[in-house]
């Protein structure tokens, strides 16, 4: 009959006690729209009805970010459809910070975030011409011929 060293318990206590402390990350799964966003899905415009330029419209990004994510598609297809129905429309993309660090941090980001917005665009189509940047000063106001974009941090 063999002993059991109370030593060798110990090791496979200890494992067993904090392995309930070690938090697991769990990836949650992604709903619908976030899907059918990574697929890249085209906005469908039907024949004689175009999207509404609402000025000012609004891409939003992550806190301290200046790169666009599938949360932005949504938003970037309305806005490159309806340049597309309206091409006597320009856009001025209105580059925001979020408020935090130096004013030369906040200026860089906002104007990161504005280019973003333009690359974006000019990526689906629409002519360099028609889109303008801006960082700081007073926000431009919309009207018939100007959309105005604001390139700026989620409020959620």
């Amino acid at each position: 009959m063999s002993r059991i060293r109370p030593l060798s318990l110990v090791p496979p206590l200890a494992a067993l006690a904090l392995g309930g402390c070690v938090t697991h990350s769990v990836r949650p799964t992604p709903s619908k729209a976030i899907l059918e966003a990574r697929a890249h899905h085209t906005v469908a415009i039907r024949p004689n009805t175009c999207p509404e330029l609402a000025s000012p419209a609004a891409v939003e990004f992550g806190f301290e970010e200046n790169a666009l994510s599938e949360l932005d598609t949504p938003a970037l297809d309305t806005l490159t459809a309806g340049l597309a129905c309206h091409p006597g429309v320009s856009a001025i993309v209105v580059g925001e910070a979020d408020g935090h660090g130096t004013a030369a941090e906040q200026h860089k980001l906002a104007g990161e975030r504005a280019q973003a917005v333009v690359a974006d665009l000019q990526r689906r189509g629409v002519a360099a011409a028609r889109l303008t940047s801006q960082v700081e000063g007073k926000e431009p106001k919309g009207d018939a011929q100007h959309l105005v974009i604001l390139a700026q941090g989620r409020r959620w």
